[in-house]
């Protein structure tokens, strides 16, 4: 008993010291109520700020001023700035608590916060050795505040800059690039690139392989500035105009010659203002112009239609949509149209260009619109149209580029379900389906069959279930003598009936010749078998 009153005491003795320590520290470190207590800028709103200005003494103020809905530097001139270094700096702003009081600290630099008539000063102090925390100095005292705040306070011009102005080429609608590099014995480059897949436009017509367009892109994307130059930029040599990103207005810079204050690295000027590259990036850009200016056949696109076409107008003119599958206002065979495209896709040999006149046509359209037009020639060659030279498909794919567009079609003619079917006509015989499935009236009644009614029903429902979804084997050219006119009538629950009819030639080895509409095609044997059954020179009942 005594151990525990002695342990009660204890513990009253430690509760009164620690509350004893909380009155002295909030004594000496008040904090005020409310959610902005310990905001660097009580009430900041980012959509106010017009300008933010950070000093350094010994070098000129850095100004970026808020223009619409983008930011410009003065440095003076007037540059773009980088949208997302400018976010960070509002979201320090918004976001940043400070921790802890202290004396001001000295400060390496300032930041001024201007929003209309009301400008606030930041100073930005040492950080806390050790720690990821640092000082700056708000209206007047120091604070401490975490390191990403300080950083992202804590501004040079070069982290200010759009360090990569070519980063989105990729995304361009044309690239030009005309000049040549500093000291280059080559005459003068006049390159265009256009489009997607990418088409280029000068010197000759081409449409690229994607490797060497590719190249082009990524050296453009790395273009990255690593300096800002200690005077006016110099450059001279290539100049690259992208245009076409989005609703961006064009970009432009030049690259080549000696960076002012860093000899060792390329100068660059442009919409994005003056600064120093890598010679690395410099010569990647270099190499890939150079590239695109081989011969073509080094830089073709083999594959006659580099993307998946949404419509076709084949050799035949038939109109094809690929998705789904439809010829004119029928259905297309889905096997038959993925061969088509394997083989439009497929790469192929470069040809010299033929000169005889093109035997016919093929175009190719995209979802996005973009078109590509094969010319196609004697020989097994096409070409696209406006290009220096040819391209050689292996024959199975030339062959499939121009198979007669009926051999897209859904080989089925049509679909029916068999139970429905409610008239069986062959010549001048008609069998009328009864109220029992099984149960067939033929019309006009006739003599028996030697085989049984039995065997004679038998025959009618395995003839209906063919035609109720014939299958085409293939076409034929030329017309057939007609050795029989089929004929069912379909009769739904709900309405209109429907008719179709067949006329029948003799049967071939390859199957049964049938005329429907204007074409000839060959169905299965056995429908041609089927029908002679039942046909009325037998005996039906």
């Amino acid at each position: 008993m005594i151990a525990s009153w002695r342990g009660l005491a204890v513990a009253a003795a430690i509760a009164v010291a620690l509350a004893a320590i909380l009155i002295v520290d909030v004594a000496h470190t008040p904090v005020p109520p409310g959610p902005d207590a310990r905001a660097l800028v009580p009430g900041f709103d980012p959509a106010r700020v017009t300008e933010l200005i950070w000093e350094r003494a010994g070098r000129p103020a850095i100004r970026a001023v808020r223009a619409g809905d983008r930011w410009e530097l003065r440095t003076p001139g007037t540059v773009p700035a980088d949208t997302g270094a400018i976010g960070d700096v509002l979201a320090a702003l918004r976001g940043g608590r400070w921790h802890r009081e202290g004396a001001p600290r000295p400060a390496h630099g300032t930041l001024t916060v201007v929003a209309g008539p009301v400008r606030h000063v930041i100073g930005i102090a040492e950080p806390i050795a050790g720690t990821e925390q640092g000082w700056i100095v708000d209206d007047g005292r120091g604070v401490v505040v975490d390191s990403w705040v300080a950083r992202a306070l804590d501004r040079d011009p070069l982290s200010l800059r759009i360090r990569r102005p070519l980063a989105d080429a990729g995304g361009a609608r044309a690239i030009t690039i005309t000049g040549s590099p500093p000291g280059a014995s080559d005459p003068a480059v006049d390159l265009r690139i256009e489009g997607t897949p990418r088409r280029r436009v000068r010197p000759s017509a081409l449409l690229l392989a994607p490797e060497a367009a590719g190249e082009l892109e990524r050296a453009l994307r790395e273009v990255a500035i690593v300096r800002v130059p200690d005077g006016p930029s110099a450059a001279h040599g290539l100049a690259i105009r992208v245009a076409g990103i989005g609703t961006q207005a064009d970009i432009t810079i030049e690259l080549g010659g000696s960076c002012p204050g860093a000899p060792a690295l390329i100068a660059l000027a442009g919409t994005a203002g003056d600064g120093c590259v890598e010679r690395a990036a410099a010569e990647a850009v270099e190499r890939a112009v150079a590239r695109l200016l081989q011969p073509p056949d080094a830089i073709v696109e083999r594959r006659p239609v580099p993307f998946e076409p949404q419509h076709l107008v084949l050799a035949d003119g038939a109109a094809l949509d690929t998705s789904p599958p439809r010829l004119g206002d029928a259905a297309a065979d889905p096997a038959r149209v993925t061969e088509l495209l394997a083989a439009l896709a497929a790469p192929a040999a470069v040809a010299k260009l033929p000169a005889g006149p093109a035997t016919g046509h093929i175009v190719a359209t995209a979802r996005d619109g973009a078109a590509v037009t094969l010319d196609l020639f004697a020989g097994h060659m096409l070409a696209r149209h406006g290009e220096p030279l040819a391209l050689a498909p292996p024959p199975g794919a030339f062959s499939l580029l121009t198979r007669p567009s009926r051999e897209l079609r859904d080989p089925t003619l049509w679909l029916e379900e068999p139970t429905m079917i409610t008239t069986l006509t062959i010549d001048d015989v008609g069998y009328q389906r009864g109220a029992v499935i099984g149960d067939w009236t033929r019309r006009p009644a006739g003599p028996g069959d030697a085989a049984g009614p039995d065997a004679v029903r038998i025959r009618i429902e395995a003839l209906v279930a063919q035609l109720a979804a014939p299958r085409a084997l293939g076409f034929l050219d030329g017309r057939i003598a007609v050795a029989h006119r089929v004929a069912i009538e379909v009769t739904p629950p709900v309405g209109a009936p429907t008719r179709h009819e067949l006329e029948l030639g003799t049967p071939r080895p390859a199957g049964c010749p049938a005329r429907i509409g204007q074409d000839t095609v060959v169905l299965p044997a056995a429908v041609c078998a089927g029908v002679a059954a039942l046909a009325p020179r037998r005996n039906a009942p």
